[in-house]
């Protein structure tokens, strides 16, 4: 019996012999099937997919970035960002760059734009001036702004609190589709207003310029020595007089003796500068800065103009004037007194 007739099955073999040649030979036709289909996986993932260079969507409608990149068998993966300078669905980047060699099925990352921060013009009207200023300043402070106060801003006298937006041009809800510059009409307070001015006589300075301060009430200090039964460091003289009714944002100015007794590694001086006259009233601080800490020496609102202020600070202090929190001068302590 030759080899072949004892594998393949035959008419001659019994039954159960044919038929259990027939079940070896499914066997091992299903095992050739498996290794000839594995071969053939592996040979496709080694070949890989078709290589196609990544298209230039930059700058292009969001929709027309889809369709090419579907053209090249590409898949987006979408990624979204507020801009001033692209329209709302433009794609601002891409990643991997065009021009780069990709396998088909890659997936794209574009980055499209939502369109402005804000795309119209909100309504201002009964604001404060300063906090629609730090507003827009923190709404663009990672994109290019659209929305600026035109300068100078304009003021009119109203019996609105100072610094209170009357008007503004563009209206609320203008739509906003390029630098715009917004003007504004600010209360600069009621005119003729009167205030009682307080009593400062036989004060001393430093209490005196705490009161100033937390009434804001706009001041000069001249310093001389002291006469007859004055007692050194205080108040001695004052113009306007004690309760007498003033302007508010009239300037008070007051007469101090001079210290006798600094305390040892202190230093008493006159803080002196000219402000610029502002149309409202600003926040000013003096700070004392030394190894041994920062002091504020005086914080209030101010309308600007000169400014006299008296200190005993450190020898090696620094004296630091800020305004609206951004430093305007500095000067070493113990220089004016």
């Amino acid at each position: 019996m030759s080899s072949i007739t004892r594998i393949f099955p035959s008419q001659s073999d019994p039954p159960e012999r044919r038929n259990f040649k027939l079940v070896i030979l499914l066997i091992v036709a299903m095992f050739v099937l498996m290794v000839l289909i594995g071969f053939v996986t592996f040979w496709l993932s080694v070949r890989g997919a078709e290589e196609v260079l990544v298209p230039d969507v930059e700058n292009k409608e969001l929709i027309a970035a889809l369709i090419e990149l579907q053209e090249k068998e590409l898949y987006p993966r979408v990624q979204v960002r507020y801009s001033s300078d692209f329209e709302k669905g433009m794609i601002i980047e891409q990643r991997p760059s065009s021009g780069t060699i990709v396998r088909a099925g890659r997936r794209i990352t574009l980055t499209v734009s939502r369109g402005p921060v804000i795309d119209r013009v909100e309504d201002y009207i009964g604001q404060n001036l300063e906090d629609v200023q730090i507003h827009l300043q923190t709404l663009f402070a990672s994109y290019r702004a659209l929305l600026k106060i035109k300068e100078p801003v304009s003021y009119v006298f109203d019996p609105q609190p100072a610094g209170t937006i009357l008007a503004q041009k563009p209206e609320p809800g203008t739509v906003i589709d390029s630098v715009t510059e917004m003007e504004l009409v600010v209360s600069r307070g009621p005119r003729g207003e009167l205030v009682e001015v307080p009593d400062f006589l036989d004060m001393e300075f430093q209490n005196a310029i705490a009161q100033l301060s937390s009434t804001n009430f706009p001041f000069i200090f001249s310093v001389r020595p002291a006469e007859g039964e004055e007692s050194p460091g205080v108040v001695v003289a004052q113009t306007p007089e004690a309760e007498a009714e003033v302007p508010y944002g009239s300037v008070i100015q007051l007469t101090m003796s001079r210290p006798q007794r600094v305390p040892r590694g202190k230093v008493f001086g006159v803080f002196e500068y000219v402000l610029p006259d502002y149309p409202i009233m600003v926040d000013i601080t003096l700070d004392s800065i030394s190894e041994e800490g920062n002091t504020t020496i005086l914080a209030m609102k101010h309308p600007g103009g000169p400014i006299s202020i008296p200190y005993i600070v450190d020898e090696d202090s620094e004296l630091i004037l800020y305004i609206f929190d951004q430093e305007e001068i500095r000067q070493q302590a113990g220089v004016g007194r």
